[in-house]
């Protein structure tokens, strides 16, 4: 995937970009983040019924409790209207799109779990800011093939052979796809796009800043 151009993810729009550390608080919100995991390293009152357990720490449905100290975005806020905006340009629609959006959710682990698979209902697209990240000690966001068809087409090897190019065979047999992912960079993807977190025990955290964007009329 190349950085700050439309690329496709199972057949759906999906973009790349980074955000400079200098233009925003990034210390200042990872430390404010590093501190809540400390009071805790689970977090989670989310997913409490889902048939897998999701045992990172994480702010969705609890920002109010007073264990955990509310998160000061304001210095991101004008960081990622403006990677929204790009995207939407990017995307080459008739008209200038008009969009809201929210920071829903952040995540902070440096030990062994999941976030369970799920979707973001209640939005168009969601954004994925990777604000401390190691390729060496973590994994991307795992996205699961929506084609519920694709399980049974490995056994197709004549539409494989035809589709030989991993780019644009993935919707035909892998079942998950992660996109390649660096510290201080940004994923937009659509919203209904059904994805799971899994981490590994690290040295370094693992720390996500998740945006909800919804488009309007």
């Amino acid at each position: 995937m190349i950085n700050n151009e439309i690329d496709y993810v199972y057949g759906l729009p999906t973009y790349r970009t980074k955000i400079n550390p200098e233009l925003y608080e990034k210390n200042k919100i990872l430390s404010q983040i590093e501190k809540n995991y400390k009071v805790s390293k689970v977090r989670n009152e989310w997913s409490l019924d889902s048939f897998i357990k999701t045992d990172i720490h994480h702010c969705h449905n609890d920002e109010k409790n007073p264990k955990f100290k509310e998160i000061n975005y304001y210095s991101l806020n004008k960081q990622y209207k403006k990677v929204i905006t790009d995207f939407f340009n990017k995307l080459s629609l008739s008209g200038p799109m008009k969009f809201k959006y929210h920071i829903a959710n952040y995540t902070c682990v440096r030990h062994s779990s999941v976030m369970t698979p799920h979707v973001h209902m209640d939005c168009t697209f969601s954004l994925i800011h990777y604000m401390s990240f190691d390729k060496k000690q973590h994994l991307p966001t795992i996205f699961r093939n929506p084609y519920l068809f694709g399980q049974f087409l490995p056994f197709q090897g004549k539409l494989q052979a035809m589709f030989s190019n991993q780019k644009e065979n993935s919707w035909l047999y892998r079942e998950w796809t992660m996109v390649d992912t660096e510290e201080d960079d940004i994923i937009i993807v659509p919203a209904i796009l059904e994805h799971y977190v899994r981490n590994l025990d690290s040295k370094k955290s693992r720390i996500t800043v998740v945006v909800n964007i919804n488009t309007n009329d």
